[in-house]
């Protein structure tokens, strides 16, 4: 006698599996890798709810294909959905534990949240990777994390180790930029000025480091150095955010 619940399991196991491969054929995903390619464009566009749509799309086709989830969590991330974009993101990594790129991004939000311990986390696991291929932005970012920290000393270490990474991502103007605000902020002023100095030197429109030498002068008091450099960035760009407060900071001279 034939037993009907066997025949009923085995119809069922045959179904699941029949759906399982559809949702991991070559046409599904094909398909889905189309919607990911279009909503990568639309990033690069800015066009971020475009983006979503498409990589929506791309997740009903290909649900376990980690860069839909890493693509989605970088849309969310720049819509300030940092709540969504954590989620998509350690999706990402639940599918690909070795994701340096989706590790790297998740620390960018704890960052940006002021969790430093956890992004100092995310940071490491990305660089944990041996071929991660932009491992500098990484040790930048976790660099900027030990200095919220107000470990100065581990920060201008890991600065430094950005800056012996290669290839380079992270252009070494901005790196010296930040080791000067760490030096600033330990009082080594001195030091601070060298870094500000060769930022200034190698990207003469990181107009950051021209103010900020202007405000180490003024710790140095050197008023005259210090009125020189706020003069000149209010000469390069007056309206400015950055014009704005050169020009504050001159007036406090008088």
């Amino acid at each position: 006698m034939i037993n009907l619940k066997i025949l009923r399991y085995a119809a069922i196991m045959v179904f699941l599996l029949t759906v399982a491969a559809c949702a991991t054929s070559p046409w599904n995903q094909e398909q889905a890798d189309s919607h990911l390619n279009i909503g990568i464009a639309y990033l690069g566009s800015e066009r971020t709810n475009d983006a979503l749509k498409e990589f929506l799309q791309a997740e009903k086709l290909a649900p376990r294909d980690p860069r839909v989830h890493y693509y989605m969590g970088i849309t969310y991330q720049r819509k300030g959905l940092n709540d969504n974009a954590i989620n998509e993101f350690k999706r990402a990594l639940s599918l690909r534990s070795d994701y340096s790129e989706a590790h790297n991004n998740l620390g960018a939000i704890y960052l940006q949240m002021g969790l430093w311990d956890n992004a100092i986390e995310s940071f490491k696991n990305a660089l944990s990777n041996i071929i991660y291929e932009t491992p500098d932005k990484a040790l930048f970012n976790m660099g900027m994390a030990y200095h919220e920290k107000k470990d100065y000393p581990k920060a201008l270490d890991t600065y430094q180790d950005a800056k012996n990474r290669r290839p380079t991502t992270i252009p070494h103007p901005l790196i010296d930029l930040h080791m000067g605000i760490t030096c600033y902020a330990q009082g080594n002023f001195e030091k601070a000025v060298t870094y500000f100095k060769a930022s200034s030197k190698a990207a003469p429109s990181l107009l950051e480091s021209r103010y900020w030498l202007g405000q180490t002068y003024i710790k140095m008091h050197d008023a005259e150095l210090a009125k020189a450099e706020f003069k000149a960035i209010i000469g390069i760009t007056p309206d400015s955010e950055l014009g704005i407060a050169a020009r504050k900071a001159l007036d406090s001279f008088r």
